[in-house]
């Protein structure tokens, strides 16, 4: 049945995957589609994949939609006329590094100054400003923010860190860190 409904929207797929094909940020999505499909192990054919993910992650589709907007509202209105996004989840205008992954997504917030590759993101985190802030957070490359977590402010969050659920991280964080509870305790 999977095979029947993957070959019944094959055409759909394909246009998606020529606008992609043609994107200046092909590299990021193909990224970002490395850790969907696979958890960031190489894929052996890259359509079929892509098909497959692009059908059933509805997530995806909202990583997608960002990276297009970057390149042009045409080719962003052209996905949702194929494909419709998650309502509940936001991704705002911000620079975000290759390899972003959002599992689940509900009530996802995402507006952040600049975020390094390889993020993953859980239902229910926001990233964003805080009151009187006029620049949202850095994030460095290979952080993990777990569900319900908040990270909020000017501030800079460093390499390799992992942000436990409801945290809320108002202050830097170092590289290398755990950091757990409300308010946020940083353990290395």
């Amino acid at each position: 049945m999977k095979k029947i409904y993957w070959l019944l929207n094959s055409p759909r797929t394909f246009i998606i995957y020529l606008l992609i094909k043609r994107c200046r940020f092909k590299f990021d999505i193909f990224k970002d589609l490395e850790r969907f499909a696979y958890g960031g192990r190489k894929y052996k054919n890259v359509y079929r994949t892509f098909s497959e993910v692009i059908l059933y992650d509805k997530c995806f589709r909202n990583i997608l939609d960002f990276r297009l907007k970057k390149e042009s509202y045409t080719k962003a209105i052209i996905l949702r006329l194929f494909f419709p996004i998650k309502k509940d989840m936001e991704i705002g205008r911000c620079e975000i590094g290759g390899g972003l992954v959002c599992y689940h997504g509900h009530g996802t917030v995402i507006a952040a100054h600049k975020i390094g590759e390889n993020l993953s993101v859980w239902q229910g985190v926001t990233i964003g400003k805080n009151v009187g802030c006029e620049q949202g957070p850095v994030i460095g490359n290979n952080v993990s923010i777990y569900t319900n977590a908040v990270v909020a402010g000017n501030i800079t969050v460093g390499d390799n860190v992992k942000i436990g659920a409801g945290a809320v991280v108002m202050k830097d964080v170092p590289d290398n860190c755990l950091v757990i509870g409300n308010p946020c305790v940083i353990i290395k």
